[in-house]
């Protein structure tokens, strides 16, 4: 009652500045929020609904034969697609259909008997945190007809004499019919 009216509307639009700018600084990050959010999304292939990811922290996982140990046990999982490991924080990386649970990949993990596994979450806070699992073991489904791989040495070119050849081919590098399509290809169409 003591102010004139031009000092209350003073006052009135100072604290109106105020109150935007702290809104506008909190529509900002929680935009900044969401895009973060959708770019992650995007990068752990959460559209797919067939797949989840899985992060699993990994005690004794320590050396190349308990990594060994540990792919054997995952890849006898039915329904595991890929898994990678990062030996330096004892974490492995599992992508597994979306049926199933990640208690199975903790109980083939420990049927090592030599390392126990704890899925790795993120809190609301963002931070990491350690997700022991039940010790009730989980029935897990078995991949029991695993193919063997291929052997890796490459086997040797037999009947090199009946390689195919254009006949009347020019040796001194005159153009090809293979490269006169690939030349047509390449201006027909828009790169």
């Amino acid at each position: 009652r003591t102010t004139t009216p031009g000092e209350t509307k003073l006052l009135a639009s100072e604290v109106y500045d105020i109150l935007q700018s702290s809104n506008m600084s909190d529509i900002d990050n929680v935009n900044e929020m969401n895009y973060r959010r959708r770019k992650a999304q995007f990068f752990l292939g959460s559209t797919n609904k067939r797949a989840k990811t899985v992060v699993l922290h990994i005690d004794g996982l320590d050396d190349s034969s308990r990594r060994n140990l540990c792919e054997e046990a995952l890849l006898k999982i039915k329904g595991v697609i890929s898994f990678t490991f990062q030996m330096a924080v004892q974490r492995c990386v599992v992508r597994i259909r979306s049926d199933l649970k990640a208690e199975a990949l903790a109980t083939a993990i420990a049927s090592t008997k030599v390392m126990k596994a704890q899925q790795v979450v993120k809190s609301e806070s963002g931070e990491e945190v350690l997700v022991p699992f039940q010790d009730t073991p989980v029935e897990v489904e078995q991949n029991t007809d695993l193919p063997e791989y291929l052997p890796e040495d490459e086997s040797p070119t037999k009947e090199q004499d009946k390689a195919v050849s254009r006949v009347g081919s020019h040796p001194e590098g005159a153009a090809s019919w293979l490269s006169t399509a690939a030349n047509f290809l390449s201006r027909s169409f828009y790169w």
